[in-house]
């Protein structure tokens, strides 16, 4: 007991306070005192000493197993992706990540952009893909790719060879509008900076459905695009024209944990989706 206290610096008596303290703790006898005064393990103590002596080895091989596994490209990893951003992002992240890094596995979840960057934020989520405009303290952002505002036409749509368009140029049309908050709200506040009130006939939570209404020639939407996406639309029925009204810049960015050194897999993972998306970047 002498020896043990020595060796963790201790006092004798702090050593033996604590043996007893552990004992009634589990409820039962750890050490017996022999008649040479000698103090001998019991059984159960034995068995407490192995079993203690491999927890601790390998809770000392865990600063090297994680530095190894933070570098490795193998692994989960959890994204989130706004519901406005998934359909045109995630399948083809999907593929590409699955091509080049089988080990790696991607889980993703979509939601509306605040409850991502709240899961972000805690850890829940390794990256949550949304647009700059709907970003919120808490989380560190890197950019993904630029975009620009563009109305979404019939192919056959009058305007739709144009260069550009203003809100004005559509104020007397029907208009179907991304139902998700903010989105919506972000949208008509930029008709009405613009002084135009639009026809909003209908709203729709699914991007697909908008894609169907427009290229019906039912009515018009507004929508955010990055150079990635132009190639998705023209055998659709759409066309895309260029907003030319003053807008803010809503760029896709990925949200991330803050201040953290992320895995190497993460990091990959978000380079993919910027290439996906258009901006420039080189995958290692």
């Amino acid at each position: 007991m002498t020896d043990a206290a020595r060796n963790s610096n201790i006092s004798q008596a702090a050593a033996s306070m604590a043996i007893a303290q552990l004992e009634r703790a589990l409820g039962v006898e750890l050490f017996v005192r022999t008649r040479s005064k000698r103090v001998v393990p019991t059984a159960a103590g034995e068995a407490l000493g192995a079993r203690a002596r491999r927890i601790l080895g390998e809770a000392a091989e865990i600063p090297d197993a994680v530095r190894s596994g933070w570098e490795e490209l193998r692994g989960r990893v959890s994204i989130g992706c706004m519901v406005a951003i998934s359909p045109r992002l995630m399948p083809r992240l999907l593929a590409e990540v699955g091509r080049r890094w089988p080990e790696i596995e991607v889980n993703f979840t979509e939601g509306a952009a605040e409850e991502l960057q709240q899961a972000a934020a805690g850890g829940s989520l390794d990256a949550a893909f949304i647009y700059s405009l709907q970003a919120v303290p808490g989380v560190d952002l890197i950019p993904v790719a630029e975009s620009r505002m563009h109305f979404l036409l019939h192919a056959k749509h009058p305007l739709a060879n144009r260069k550009s368009l203003h809100f004005a140029d559509l104020a007397d049309e029907d208009a179907v509008l991304f139902n998700v908050p903010p989105s919506a709200e972000r949208v008509l506040a930029m008709f009405q900076s613009a002084g135009v009130e639009p026809r909003v006939r209908w709203r729709s939570v699914v991007s697909e459905t908008i894609r169907g209404i427009v290229a019906s020639g039912q009515a018009y939407s507004v929508n955010n695009v990055w150079p990635g996406m132009e190639h998705q639309y023209p055998e659709s029925g759409v066309c895309l024209v260029p907003v030319a009204d003053d807008v803010p810049p809503n760029g896709v960015v990925a949200a991330v944990p803050p201040g953290g050194h992320r895995p190497r897999r993460v990091d990959v993972v978000i380079e993919v989706a910027k290439e996906i998306a258009g901006a420039v970047a080189t995958v290692p």
